[in-house]
């Protein structure tokens, strides 16, 4: 857009005076500039509205302040044209400007500008009103800022200037002339952006490498950077985006806390895990995403199947299978071998041998629209759950063959890309195997390489999984020699956390 001549000293004057005639605030005459012309900021349409040069408001700036003065033009000229060039105004800035201009220190900044605050400062932003100083306010003042129900278009829609702009006498003409800018200022405001489509690829890439990573690196850090992507996420979505980003932001957010539930099971954190879980939910829904859904479930089924409440587990497990089902390849292969489990756990036999046949003929390869690591489900990690089942069953031979196929599988993939953490539980699922099958020299050879598990990876559900170990052995041979080096692994084990 080409900039237009500035008006003059003269026709800014004359036009404030008119409209502060007709009763309207600075707030309402800064809203008839932006519309007039769109390609000025608000900083600089409140600067007309009083008819101020950069000089004046420096000086008005400078007898506000007692001590010696501080500002100059060339500071309150960058204030005006940041963010593309110049100086972000400072909180105590931004209260200083609404004094001078007499106004909400919100209305200083468009949406765009207001997002690249940090939340504690938008909160201080919002608190900063200064216009009850303003004559044609009337004692109106709003108890908060005003934001138009279409981001970034005040300037048009605001009732003020509507109802200031229908007492004019204009022409059929001047209508539609008046008209198309406004249209077009809308275009200009709707089409503006804080986030683009290598910021969302950049949020995914990011989501990726964190649970990619899980379990193979110590979880601290993995734990602040998914927590990092969730509240970038959020910091974007209280900006303005065309409808296709926002629902992109919402994913990427919805994803995160899906993560966040899971890593929180994992450090034996329930209640936390329920919250990040309900949170992940209202994003989900607003999607309308089924592979998001039906992995909230899942994280939910975990959960409460950690936490002994088997048949809560069960409902989660067919929740999601709903939506799995929609969604296809990787998340319904996970959710009906998950209900397959969950099913002969309960003691549903026939069920479970039904969903189990079920899941044996989805190829995951038909979708994938997950973070990955524990948001997936590979042929290995479906042939770990396929084990699980063949030995709540009671069939330790089948349980075996499957579990064996399982951990060959994964151990042929390179490191990068494979899921230590069902590894590590389907070697337990070969451990009982051997077990129920009466051959504790071969499950105490298959515990070996578990018991060698770094202690800052030892998720909750390993240890668990090892104490249904050491009750199912006796304490004699090689079941006294699983005992022990399960306690041993146990006093060494703390929260997988450090690093």
């Amino acid at each position: 857009m080409n900039r237009r001549t500035d008006p003059s000293r003269q026709q800014r004057a004359h036009r404030s005076q008119q409209l502060r005639a007709r009763g309207l605030t600075w707030d309402q005459i800064a809203a008839v500039w932006e519309t007039d012309r769109p390609d000025i900021g608000p900083r600089v349409a409140l600067r007309w509205a009083h008819n101020l040069s950069h000089q004046e408001v420096a000086d008005r700036w400078n007898s506000l302040d007692l001590g010696e003065p501080t500002m100059v033009k060339a500071r309150i000229y960058q204030f005006e044209h940041w963010p593309a060039k110049g100086r972000r105004p400072s909180l105590p800035a931004l209260h200083t400007l609404a004094r001078i201009y007499q106004v909400h220190a919100r209305r200083l900044l468009n949406d765009i500008e207001y997002a690249l605050y940090g939340s504690q400062d938008r909160q201080e932003i919002d608190r900063i009103d200064y216009r009850r100083l303003d004559e044609n306010v009337h004692g109106s003042v709003l108890a908060s800022c005003e934001v138009p129900q279409f981001p970034g278009t005040a300037e048009v829609s605001h009732p003020a200037t509507s109802e200031m702009r229908d007492r004019r006498a204009l022409s059929p003409e001047e209508q539609l002339e008046l008209y198309a800018r406004e249209s077009s200022h809308i275009l200009g405001k709707a089409e503006c952006s804080n986030v683009g489509s290598s910021t969302i690829e950049r949020l995914n890439g990011d989501l990726q490498r964190i649970a990619v990573d899980y379990l193979k690196v110590p979880t601290g850090p993995l734990l602040r950077d998914v927590r990092r992507v969730r509240d970038e996420a959020l910091r974007l979505l209280e900006g303005h985006q065309p409808l296709r980003y926002r629902k992109d932001l919402y994913l990427v957010a919805g994803w995160a806390m899906t993560l966040l539930a899971w890593i929180s099971t994992d450090l034996g954190r329930p209640g936390a895990a329920i919250s990040h879980a309900q949170a992940a939910w209202h994003f989900a829904e607003e999607t309308g995403h089924d592979d998001l859904r039906a992995w909230i479930c899942k994280s939910q089924q975990v959960t409460a199947y950690w936490g002994q409440r088997k048949v809560e587990a069960v409902r989660h497990a067919e929740h999601g299978l709903g939506y799995a089902r929609r969604a296809g390849g990787e998340t319904e292969l996970m959710l009906a071998s998950t209900l397959a489990l969950d099913y002969a756990r309960l003691g549903r036999p026939d069920d479970a041998l039904r969903l189990l046949h079920r899941a044996q003929e989805i190829d995951p390869r038909t979708s994938v629209h997950s973070p990955g690591g524990p948001l997936s489900c590979s042929s290995e990690r479906a042939l770990s759950y396929w084990a699980d089942t063949y030995l709540v069953l009671s069939d330790p031979d089948s349980a075996l063959t499957v579990a064996t196929r399982s951990v060959a599988i994964s151990q042929r993939r390179p490191i990068p890309e494979r899921n230590l953490g069902t590894e590590r539980m389907t070697a337990l699922h070969i451990v009982r195997a051997h077990i129920d099958a009466g051959a504790l020299d071969g499950a105490s050879e298959a515990l070996r390489p578990v018991l060698e598990t770094p202690a800052e990876l030892r998720a909750a559900p390993l240890l668990l999984k090892l104490d249904e170990i050491a009750n199912r052995v006796p304490a004699r041979g090689h079941g006294k020699e699983i005992q022990e080096g399960i306690k041993a692994f146990r006093s060494e084990s703390r929260a997988p956390l450090e690093g």
